[in-house]
């Protein structure tokens, strides 16, 4: 449940912190192929590849290879989802369920083409799509053990390998923060890449190397409910895309409480609270959220209905039935979503302020 995934912050904060230390140092003593910033010489796309039933035209998987011609990217990756609860990982006819059910491959139709055989289901709920930019490249996918005595990580079994060059999607990293996975490219000119797909714990984007063999990120953010800088509208329909979205609200009494909204692709909906900091105690509502019909709204506008199922507070401020109507807006000062009221059935009935502001906390 979301209470769950609420109180896992602090320690994802310190995970992060000994992901990035080992990731900076090479992989926690994975060594990475020596490689220039000078572009590499990609072997050219054929003018008729044999993509075995890809979609065609502009939004080809070629396309993306072309696209890394001369370039220092070795491979193309998008993150598509996170997954917890309602899909079997391993049963890849969900997976093209959830893929064929959304936008995530309204960009790259060729996702949606991508056969079981390329399919590598791993420990944990990310799923990825990772695109080498040679036709010929090999790809190993192994197992990457991280050791949280020693803070160290190591190849464990080689998971898959391919040699035709398309594309493959990933399922992998049962933890939010700390990877389980590490693929491997060669292509035809011998050219390596040693990549860990990955998100960043400050901004839920993937993680890319600076440094040459670089990787072209062509993830659907705006599919995915994340905020982008550029030309953003927000659309309240892709919430549950990201999931899991976490603020920190300021009470009457002082107190600062997390709070913790999940939503699904259902309409369904949880919320939970805790303040940091205080006595402490846990509230936990379920609902339904689905968008507003009332004219007078901002069209960004979903209502909630919630119901009280567990409170353990102290202080008893929790109300058995909650409906509201909030509104979704992008700060592009602050990079960030404001939730705000457009009724006043306060989600926390010692609330100050009348908006919230959003932060994603999927991974």
């Amino acid at each position: 449940m979301l209470k769950n995934r609420l109180k896992k912050i602090t320690a994802t904060i310190v995970a992060l912190a000994m992901v990035l230390a080992l990731t900076a140092c090479g992989g926690g003593g994975t060594q990475a192929p020596e490689n220039s910033d000078t572009p590499r010489a990609t072997p050219q796309a054929t003018e008729t590849p044999d993509n075995s039933g890809e979609t065609g035209g502009e939004n080809d998987w070629v396309m993306l290879q072309q696209a890394m011609i001369d370039t220092t990217d070795m491979s193309a990756v998008a993150y598509l989802g996170w997954f917890e609860d309602y899909y079997d990982l391993y049963d890849y006819a969900q997976i093209e369920e959830y893929i064929a059910d959304t936008s995530v491959a309204e960009d790259h139709p060729f996702i949606a083409q991508i056969d079981a055989e390329h399919f590598v289901p791993h420990i944990g709920g990310q799923l990825f799509c990772i695109v080498p930019a040679d036709e010929n490249a090999t790809i190993t996918i192994y197992d990457y053990i991280f050791d949280e005595e020693d803070y160290t990580a190591h190849y464990g079994d080689a998971l898959y390998q391919s040699d035709d060059g398309k594309p493959v999607l990933v399922m992998c990293n049962e933890s939010e923060v700390i990877p389980n996975i590490i693929v491997e490219i060669v292509d035809s000119y011998g050219n390596e890449q040693s990549y860990i797909p990955w998100l960043s714990g400050m901004d839920g984007r993937l993680e890319v190397p600076y440094d040459a063999p670089t990787v072209l990120d062509f993830t659907p953010y705006e599919k995915l409910g994340y905020v982008s800088e550029n030309n953003y509208t927000f659309d309240p329909a892709v919430l549950y895309y990201a999931e899991n979205w976490t603020a920190y609200v300021e009470t009457i009494n002082d107190d600062e409480v997390s709070v913790g909204l999940w939503f699904d692709e259902y309409g369904n909906m949880e919320m939970c609270y805790e303040v940091y900091g205080g006595t402490g105690y846990e509230v936990y509502y379920e609902g339904y959220w689905y968008p507003a019909e009332d004219s007078s709204y901002p069209d960004s506008t979903l209502v909630f209905e919630l119901s009280l199922v567990e409170d353990n507070s102290d202080i008893q401020i929790a109300r058995p039935e909650i409906y509201t109507a909030m509104s979704f807006e992008y700060d592009e000062d602050y990079e960030c979503v404001y939730m705000r009221y457009e009724d006043y059935d306060y989600l926390l009935d010692v609330e100050r302020d009348f908006y919230y502001t959003l932060y994603n906390a999927a991974g």
